[in-house]
This record gives structure tokens, sequence and C-alpha cells, in this order.
């Protein structure tokens, strides 16, 4: 006798306990349960003979479900993300001292491992070569902190210091200042960097270097918002680095100090006034043909107003930062709008461009997370 008959496509998960029978009741059971697939066309409830009870299997997944838990799996990496890009800044801002020129000839090609830059550090010791020890010292900290070696990278900027100190050199000792500066800064540890950033800031106000005071005052202003004291770091922006950067006509300066204004507004969730000072940043930076931060700008404008709830012009502003993001070939900034731009296509209930969006990101962060 037959016992059930299946479509074609049709897909019946079996498994076999043992051998036993199976009685017309348990059978009477089944006929009443649901089948979510839609799978099972007929079966005879009145089967008695022997082989294994019928499992319903549930209805497929649908798209939204799959693309759900997809989404949801990958929401812990946000913050790599965001750190990686915060380590991208800082690399951008990390400075070489007036020697470094001169050292290339000791690490050309560069020291591949860290064992291999000790050994040509500790060759400079020997030597008492206190001049060349600070900027070689300085370069492996650069190499340490672009593998990720960061308590390395203090530990040789703070000799670097030390080291720079007994010499003449004041321009290169505010160098190393500022650079330990913004990695103390980059590790959160708050009072270290305002030490040192203060440090640079007046060093910078005896040589009369009105660039260096405002991007100092800039890295002020982000301490102090990390410290939560956000109405100082909105004036120290404000009211002192801004007029630096109109005095010295640094417009590239002042782009990057509405950046990191905007930021300070949304720590408070002031969406309003940071996408004013970001419009603002935008309109200079295309007036001044400075592309260099339009990508970032059209991010964080589409970072900005998604946060807001304001979505469907987050999604024209995510799709122009997407655009302008593989013009310059930021693969990391790629990354990072693939992982908002989704979350936003999902909202909207447009499942195709999420799975799309999701293909993308995959494919970047295998690349750049290897």
């Amino acid at each position: 006798m037959t016992k059930y008959k299946m479509n074609i496509t049709g897909l019946v998960l079996f498994l076999t306990i043992g051998l036993f029978s199976i009685s017309a009741p348990s059978f009477a059971q089944q006929k009443d349960q649901e089948d979510p697939a839609g799978y099972i066309s007929k079966y005879n409830p009145n089967f008695a003979g022997i082989g294994p009870p019928v499992y319903f299997v549930p209805a497929p997944r649908t798209t939204e479900e799959i693309l759900h838990d997809a989404y949801k799996n990958k929401q812990t990496f946000a913050d790599t993300i965001a750190i990686a890009l915060t380590l991208q800044r800082f690399l951008i801002d990390y400075k070489l001292t007036s020697n470094s020129a001169q050292l290339q000839y000791l690490i050309s090609p560069l020291p591949a491992t860290p064992q291999a830059w000790e050994t040509i550090i500790q060759q400079t010791r020997n030597a008492d070569n206190m001049n060349t020890l600070y900027g070689l010292l300085n370069e492996s900290a650069l190499y340490a902190i672009k593998n990720g070696a960061y308590p390395l990278a203090l530990k040789q900027l703070e000799e670097a210091l030390s080291t720079v100190q007994k010499t003449e050199n004041k321009n290169d000792l505010s160098i190393i200042q500022f650079n330990l500066a913004n990695l103390y800064l980059f590790d959160q540890k708050f009072e270290q960097a305002a030490n040192f950033q203060e440090q640079y800031y007046k060093n910078a106000i005896q040589n009369k270097t009105y660039l260096d005071q405002a991007n100092s005052l800039v890295k002020i202003a982000t301490i102090q918002a990390f410290d939560r004291d956000f109405k100082s770091a909105e004036q120290t922006i404000i009211r002192k680095a801004i007029p630096l950067y109109n005095k010295t006509r640094s417009y590239e300066g002042k782009i990057l100090a509405w950046e990191q204004l905007a930021l300070i507004y949304q720590m408070q969730k002031k969406h309003t006034q940071a996408q004013w000072f970001l419009l603002q940043a935008r309109e200079l930076a295309e007036k001044k043909s400075l592309p260099g931060e339009l990508a970032e700008l059209e991010y964080m404008l589409a970072e900005s107003k998604f946060d807001d709830g304001n979505l469907k012009v987050s999604k024209n502003e995510f799709i122009n930062a997407r655009k302008l993001a593989e013009k310059e070939d930021n693969k990391l900034l790629q990354l990072a709008i693939e992982n908002k731009i989704g979350e936003l296509f999902m909202k909207l209930k447009d499942y195709s461009a999420a799975k799309e969006s999701l293909e993308k990101y995959w494919a970047l962060r295998a690349e750049l997370f290897k």
C-alpha cells in the first residue's frame, strides 16, 4: 500500500528511530496537524505497516528572515570598523621628525619584524647617537601602530621623548609630544593625552605657529568631549580653533574641525547641529576643490540622518558616499558605508538591495580583515 504521495519539488524529512508499529490513532493526530511547507498532498492515515513516522517540514525561511539573521550576526563587528576608521585618521595625523629623510639609509628596506627594528635601535643606542635614536624610535612606533602593537608603540614614543629632551631639537620634541598625545587618546587614556596635547599647544604658542595651535585645539576639544565636557569642547573649536584656521586660510583644517565638531554634537545626539556643520564643511570642500574629505563628509551626513530617523534622505547620501569612497578607493570607508546602508535597506524593506549590500560588505571585510 502506498504510504503517501509527494509533489516533485516537495521535501519531507524522515527520521528512523527504530523498527516499530504505528497505530492508526497516531496518524489520525498527525492528519490534524498543519503542514506549513505545503509539500505533502496526501498520505494514508490508516497505514499500519513498519516504517518511520512523518515529520512535517517547516516552511522554507523567507529572504527577509535569512537577511535579518545575517545582519544581526554582523552587528558586533561594527565596533571593529569604527576603531579601524579612527586608526586610519590617526595614521594620517602621525608626524615624522625633521630627520626622517636622513634615517632612510638605516631602514631601507623597511625592517619587517619588531626584532629587526630593535636590532637597528640597539645599535644606535650603543653608538650613543641621540639625534638618530629618537627619530628611529618615532619611525619604529609608527610601524608598531600599523601592526596593532600599541603598548610597544607607547614604550618607544616615551623613550623617544626622553631621548629628544637631551638634544636641542625643540620642534622634534613637540612632534613626539603630539604623537604621544594622539596615541594616548586612541588608547582612551584621556588624562595622559590631555597632558601631552597641552604641552604641544604651549610650544605652538611660543613658536607662534598658528596652524599647529589650531590643530592642537581640535585635539584638546576631542579629549574634552570624551571627558563629557561637551560645552568646553564646542567652544574650544568654535571660539579658538576656527578663527586660527581662518587666519591661516587653512581650509582643509577648517573642514576637519567642523567634522570633529559634528562628531561632538553626535555624541550628544544633537543631530540637527551636527548636520549643519557637516553641510558647511561639504560646501567649503566643494567650493575650494578639496575632494579628499567629501566621501567621509557624505558618510557622516548620511549616518547622522539615519540615526535621526530620516531614512529616505539618508539613503541618497549613503549612495553618494558609496560612489565617492569607490572613486577615492577608500576600502575601509566603503566597508563602513556598506555596514550602514545595508541596515537602511532592511528598514526600508528593500531586500534585494540589502542582499547586494551584504555581499559587498563581506567581500570588503574579507579583503581588509584577513
